[in-house]
């Protein structure tokens, strides 16, 4: 499973803020931070993200005190289904191409009344950490007892900007992104290897 920490919340609110004061997030956008640590064959790993192409995170980093200098942007993209046709389903499964986080091919099921195709390739910063994760752990010899695997996410909305819903956490310009999203929470079991969908466990 993929559970939170505080010094994760502080890692992320520091990114956010960080962008905040520079400006570079436009009164109307909206989009998704995420951070992640995992330690797996006793190596280490922290990675952040964003779901937005147009903002470079990497200048930020350094703003992180948790682990500081230590971060690292994921930039592992998220499969497309721009473009599939009915052809490319197989029976309730999309056949695409996601990777678990031990490189293994896995496809991701529709559900009834589960996660739409759009929301399937998404590209929320939980998926492109969980798939930055897959590529490092696939290198010859990375993988190995995973001792943990932890996550947090940030949901950025300007002030002019249009609502995006409704999601759990607290405030007006933030929240825990991935327990409330019908996308994340379809592909984030599969992607760990855990149990069957729609399983995450709250802090």
């Amino acid at each position: 499973m993929v559970v939170d920490s505080a010094q994760l919340r502080n890692a992320v609110g520091e990114l956010f803020h960080a962008i905040q004061a520079s400006g570079k997030a436009a009164d109307d956008a909206k989009f998704m931070l995420g951070v992640l640590e995992a330690k797996v064959r006793g190596r280490e790993y922290y990675l952040a993200a964003c779901s937005s192409e147009r903002i470079d995170i990497s200048s930020y980093l350094k703003g992180i005190t948790y682990r500081k200098g230590q971060w690292e942007v994921a930039k592992a993209q998220v499969p497309s289904v721009e473009g599939q046709k009915p052809d490319d389903w197989s029976g309730a499964h999309w056949v695409g191409q996601w990777k678990t986080i031990k490189g293994e091919r896995v496809d991701i099921p529709l559900t009834p009344g589960g996660a739409i195709v759009p929301e399937l390739a998404m590209p929320c910063a939980a998926m492109r950490l969980l798939a930055e994760l897959s590529s490092r752990l696939s290198q010859p010899g990375a993988w190995g007892a995973v001792e943990h695997v932890r996550m947090s996410e940030q949901y950025y909305v300007g002030k002019d900007a249009r609502s995006s819903g409704k999601w759990q956490g607290k405030g007006n310009t933030c929240s825990w992104t991935a327990h409330s999203c019908a996308g994340c929470n379809v592909r984030i079991p599969y992607l760990i290897c855990d149990v069957g969908s729609n399983w995450i466990e709250n802090p």
